[in-house]
Order: structure tokens, then C-alpha cells, then sequence
């Protein structure tokens, strides 16, 4: 069943990146129609949901069924807020998704855990709290990082005569999302980093020198960093989006590294 699922997870990461490439090509036509269905993007979604499913169900994996989770959290918000978006643009934003969900596949599947230790340590409700925490804030950190990446974009289009710049979401649009993003996720990770603060006292194997814990460490700093200077108006739009991209990776980095070494 887990094998079953890892394969699922890869397989929705292909098909989410296959939907934002052929999105992008069909951007850059002149003639291009409206899109009538984007059967990849819908696919990958079904194989992720099934993925999730199975992860579920095995209580053994649950580093991976809160990976999973944060990856489905995050597409399922992306397709709720390109609505309000530009619908012809929402193929583009999950491109990050595909390659998080490749990145987890690989990472579980390159992973060497000891499951018997993984039972032990996460049975605790305060460590269910955390693994909800950091899953919420992968999925806020994803469509922080998806906003801010595709405000780069747009920014680079508006600067020459590219069909894309006229389909691409605007500017302003784009700035208030990444920045909002970027609020939730902070306090997530805020909310992550006590509850595993607690954790971390009922189990003297979890160490602070952890990659997990210093990518979540340093992923806080970045984020309160960006939104006091953004507030102090001490940086650029784009030195926001930027640095919400950086998050994005920082928190993916987070995400497969629990999932190939244990922490707690």
C-alpha cells in the first residue's frame, strides 16, 4: 500500500507539471482559445487524493501522510484561489506542486527509517499538533512561493512584448496573496516550531542540530525578516516575492529531509 502511494504522489507530480508546461506553451500563442479542460492538472489531482488515502491509512508512514497532506492542501487551495485569480493562468500555478510532490516521492523512496521509533514518537497528541501545523504551513508556504514566482514572471513579461503578460494574473493581485500568504505561514511555522518545542520534551533523541529543525529555524527568520522589512517599506515587491520563493524551498527542503531522516 505504501509503495502503492509513493507511486500515486510521483504520478500526480507529472501530471502537474505536464498541465502547467502545456498551460505556458498555450499562453504564448496569439490564437490561443480558452482553455475547456486541463484533464493533467485534474488528473495529478485524483492521483494525489488517493495518495493522501493511502498514506492514511498506513499508521506506520506518518511523516509521509502529513507530506502528502501539506502538498494536497496546497494544489486544493490553488485551484480555490485561481477563481479569483485569472482562470486561464491556473494551469501555470501548479507547476511547484509536481515538483514537491516528485521531490516527496523521491525522498520516501531514498529514506532509510526506523518505523518501529516513528510509532513510538508520534502517538502523543502534541505531536499530531505539530505534524498539522507544519503541513498547514507547507501548503501556505507553497502558494506563498507559487504568487511570488509567478509575480517575478509577470513582472519580467510586462517588460517585453510577450502575449503571456496579458494572461498572467496582475501585479497587485499577485502582491496581496504572496504577502497574506506569507502572514499565514508565519504564524503556522510560529504555531509548528511550540508545539514541536513540546514535543521535543518528551523524546531526548530529537536534536536542535536536526536539518528538519534548522531549515523550520531558518524559514521563520526569513519570513520574519521579509514581512518587517516589506512593513518598514525597506524592500521591493519583487525582493518580497523573492523571498517568498525562498521560503517555498526552504519548507519543501524541510519536508523531504523528515522524510529521509527521522526527528522525532
Amino acid at each position: 500500500m505504501h509503495n502503492v502511494a509513493i507511486a500515486l504522489i510521483a504520478a500526480a507530480g507529472c501530471c502537474f507539471c505536464a498541465a502547467a508546461l502545456l498551460r505556458w506553451r498555450q499562453m504564448g500563442r496569439v490564437d490561443a482559445p480558452q482553455p475547456r479542460y486541463l484533464w493533467p492538472m485534474w488528473a495529478g489531482m485524483a492521483l494525489l487524493t488517493a495518495s493522501l488515502v493511502l498514506s492514511l491509512c498506513d499508521a506506520r508512514e506518518v511523516d509521509f501522510s502529513y507530506s502528502v497532506l501539506g502538498v494536497w492542501a496546497g494544489v486544493a487551495s490553488l485551484l480555490f484561489l485561481s477563481r479569483y485569480l485569472a482562470v486561464p493562468s491556473r494551469g501555470v500555478l501548479v507547476l511547484p506542486i509536481g515538483g514537491m510532490s516528485l521531490l516527496v516521492a523521491m525522498a520516501e523512496l531514498t529514506g532509510r527509517r526506523d518505523h518501529q521509533l516513528v510509532a513510538a514518537t508520534s502517538g502523543h497528541w502534541i505531536t499530531s499538533v505539530h505534524a498539522l501545523f507544519m503541513s498547514l504551513e507547507l501548503a501556505a508556504m507553497v502558494i506563498a512561493g507559487t504568487a511570488g514566482g509567478l509575480y517575478l514572471i509577470a513582472a519580467r513579461q510586462l517588460k517585453s512584448p510577450s502575449v503571456r503578460a496579458l494572461r498572467l494574473p496582475s501585479l497587485p493581485l499577485l502582491e496581496r496573496l504572496t504577502e497574506r500568504s506569507l502572514v499565514v505561514a508565519t504564524a503556522l511555522l510560529l504555531g509548528g516550531l511550540a508545539t514541536g518545542g513540546a514535543a521535543m520534551q518528551m523524546s531526548r533523541s530529537i536534536s536542535l542540530a536536526h536539518p528538519t529543525i534548522v531549515l523550520s529555524l531558518v524559514t521563520m527568520i526569513v519570513l520574519v525578516a521579509t514581512l518587517a522589512l516589506r512593513s518598514a517599506q525597506r524592500i521591493s515587491r519583487g525582493m518580497v516575492a523573492a523571498a517568498a520563493v525562498a521560503g517555498m524551498v526552504l519548507s519543501a527542503l524541510g519536508a523531504v529531509s523528515q522524510l529521509v531522516l527521522t526527528h522525532g
